[in-house]
């Protein structure tokens, strides 16, 4: 398990918004995109893995989480604390795949987000694909601790496609090649292009505030 709080920027709609990142010439945030290009994560120790939590003793993110499993749903208490929780599985991609990952909000302020981390490399480096109460989802990028945008877009999104109060959600990363499709519920919501292909570690993302529960974890190479 890998809990963490990327960066320590101020939070907007209850998600950080990341640090200022460059001047008005741009070229702080173009250093940091470069350093990011030129990274690759690591490969990860398992390319296969459907989670559903059947087993007490199931563990996907390691044997150390202090969190449990019942009722076939790992539950995430994250309601106590000001920080988000990232939670990092051996399993990842190497090439073209599937992550998926079933949600059940159970208590969250509408702003809370919980979403998939793709290409994860260490605690501060990642890629999040996330969704909210409020319609909204966010994609963006931890890099070395600061939140990045993804393809100009805004900290948070509007869709008509997301419904309001949230409970049951599926959340789908296709990857093929340098693109990821990003699903909400069987609906693409979002075609992603990033640099690199997001291989590389993958896990969940839990924010601040928010007690949920995980009930199915899936990465399938193509």
């Amino acid at each position: 398990m890998l809990a963490v709080a990327c960066g320590s920027s101020e939070q907007t709609s209850g998600f950080f918004v990341g640090a200022v990142s460059r001047d008005g010439s741009g070229s702080e945030s173009r250093s940091y995109e470069q350093e990011y290009i030129e990274q690759l994560a690591e490969a990860p120790e398992d390319t296969l893995l459907n989670c559903s939590f059947d087993r007490v003793l199931d563990r996907p993110f390691g044997p150390d989480i202090p969190y449990t499993v019942y009722g076939s749903a790992l539950h995430i208490d994250n309601h106590y604390f000001d920080e988000p929780v990232v939670l990092l599985s051996s399993a990842g991609l190497i090439s073209d795949g599937l992550v998926q990952a079933v949600f059940n909000f159970t208590e969250s302020p509408s702003s809370a987000v919980i979403g998939i981390v793709l290409r994860a490399d260490g605690t501060d480096n990642f890629l999040l694909l996330g969704v909210n109460g409020r319609g909204q989802y966010t994609i963006q990028r931890c890099l070395n601790g600061l939140w990045m945008p993804v393809m100009g877009l805004d900290s948070f999104e509007k869709s008509r496609l997301l419904p309001y109060r949230l409970e049951d959600v599926t959340l789908t990363a296709e990857v093929h090649g340098n693109y990821t499709d990003f699903s909400v519920n069987g609906q693409l919501i979002q075609v992603i292009r990033t640099s690199l292909p997001p291989t590389g570690q993958v896990g969940v993302f839990v924010d601040a505030y928010m007690n949920t529960e995980l009930d199915r974890i899936t990465v399938m190479p193509f």
